[in-house]
């Protein structure tokens, strides 16, 4: 048995996740109610391949902190499957900022060489989503929510900023909180831009003046 904070730290990195995942609820209710099944399908699988790399992540530590197995591949299935999830997601934003009804044509994700390219594209996309979200909401004046997925988009900043510091206890208690706020952060948005979108409906005219 490792030591009792590296437990502790273990156990919170399940926060974020979470948070994530009442976020990812809200967030796919809304594109199933302004863009179809086909687009909230997509918001599905991507939010549901984000949920399990950081869950994978998360019981891969653990498990290994307490001594119970190191299954490394659980740690380094989290790339792989994040950066298509936050690239679906991504496509399922877009969409839900086009005012057409048109069937759109999804991209095709290759896969390039290990690690490296999913880091960049998993960066790339989660940050557009944010910024994306961010961008609705301050347009169909959900003010409250734009300053969550704004906290979010910070964060996700932070994150990327720390990523190569070194990786001491401290550190990584940094990281999980910054996380743990982004997420919730996230999930608060979701939640208000969905009750917005309940609201005044899909239609609402959306226009600063």
């Amino acid at each position: 048995m490792k030591n009792l904070p590296v437990l502790y730290l273990a156990l919170f990195d399940f926060v974020p996740n979470l948070a994530f995942l009442i976020g990812a609820y809200y967030l796919v209710k809304i594109v199933f109610l302004v863009r179809g099944k086909a687009c909230g399908s997509l918001a599905v699988v991507g939010t549901a391949l984000i949920f399990l790399g950081g869950m994978l992540q998360a019981i891969w530590k653990l498990l290994y902190v307490t001594d119970t197995a190191d299954f490394r591949l659980m740690s380094n299935l989290q790339f792989i499957l994040l950066a298509p999830g936050f690239l679906a997601v991504l496509i399922a934003v877009i969409l839900l900022i086009q005012k057409s009804s048109k069937k759109d044509t999804l991209p095709v994700i290759f896969m390039a060489t290990w690690k490296l390219p999913f880091l960049i594209i998993m960066a790339i996309t989660s940050l557009a989503a944010h910024g994306l979200l961010t961008f609705i909401s301050i347009r169909r004046r959900s003010y409250w929510s734009a300053i969550g997925f704004g906290i979010a988009f910070i964060c996700l900043l932070g994150m990327s900023g720390m990523a190569g510091g070194d990786q001491t206890i401290p550190q990584q208690w940094v990281e999980e909180s910054v996380n743990a706020i982004g997420q919730s952060a996230f999930a608060l948005g979701s939640y208000l831009l969905y009750r917005n979108f309940l609201k005044f409906g899909c239609s609402k005219k959306e226009v600063s003046s």
